[in-house]
């Protein structure tokens, strides 16, 4: 992470000084190579203009750098996660495809948020999770990482494994924050369990896709939580039926 760029990134104001003056800088040695007389000189003020530019640009991050960071990081979490889990594609259900959810967090205190020109807000915190669903459970994992503190605080693993029957719903939660004045939508995705304690709720980037997960994994909860009732009660009547012929051949031994 480029902490100190980024920081800049969230905390400057207005335009680049820097880098308005390095342009300026070059207008006016551009003007002076039309005459011959300052050509020389021009092309000097040209460099140093192009130099001052340079730098001004280069002193704090932009929208690219942001998300370029960031994805450089996000992108290896769904290999992670079947490494942590030691879960793997053989291992998934045909009735769901994995899920993958990610956002900018909008949590801290100190919340440091811009628009860009993208009209995207950026905060100086993200968060992103891997799950995989096998027969019997969901598994987790993800990151939040932070990019302006480089902490292990600031910067965790989300990892979680839990089982269908457990689960209560996964549901998308909409609230507003406050953002220089302004009200800014957040929407988080929540996997609520039965004893009302949530395995995961991380805030995203709401699209139809997050709804379509929301339904994925309440279908595949209500499906496979019956199969492992069903199963259960399997086992019972194997184990009762053991325990029956155990007791018929104890009985007719004391016979």
């Amino acid at each position: 992470m480029e902490i100190k760029r980024n920081q800049k990134y969230f905390t400057s104001k207005g335009i680049n000084v820097i880098l308005i003056v390095g342009l300026a800088i070059c207008l006016l040695g551009a003007i002076l190579l039309f005459d011959g007389n300052t050509r020389p000189f021009g092309l000097v003020i040209l460099l140093v203009g192009s130099a001052v530019a340079v730098y001004g640009s280069g002193a704090k991050s932009g929208e690219a750098d942001i998300d370029n960071q960031i994805h450089g990081i996000v992108k290896d979490i769904p290999e992670q996660a079947q490494i942590k889990h030691e879960v793997y594609e053989r291992h998934f259900l045909k009735i769901i495809n994995p899920i993958f959810l990610k956002g900018f967090d909008y949590s801290a205190d100190d919340l440091l948020c811009k628009k860009g020109p993208d009209h995207k807000f950026r905060t100086q915190a993200y968060n992103a999770a891997q799950l995989y669903f096998t027969r019997e459970k969901i598994y987790i994992y993800g990151k939040h990482l932070s990019l302006v503190d480089d902490s292990e605080g600031a910067n965790y693993e989300i990892s979680n494994v839990i089982l269908y029957e457990n689960v209560a719903k996964a549901y998308v939660e909409p609230t507003t924050v406050k953002v220089a004045g302004r009200e800014v939508k957040v929407f988080y995705f929540v996997l609520e369990l039965k004893d009302g304690t949530d395995a995961l709720k991380i805030s995203v980037d709401y699209g139809a896709d997050v709804d379509k997960a929301c339904d994925d994994i309440n279908h595949v909860t209500e499906k496979m939580t019956a199969f492992a009732i069903e199963r259960a009660a399997d086992k019972a009547a194997k184990r009762a039926f053991l325990r029956e012929q155990d007791a018929k051949k104890a009985a007719e031994a004391n016979a």
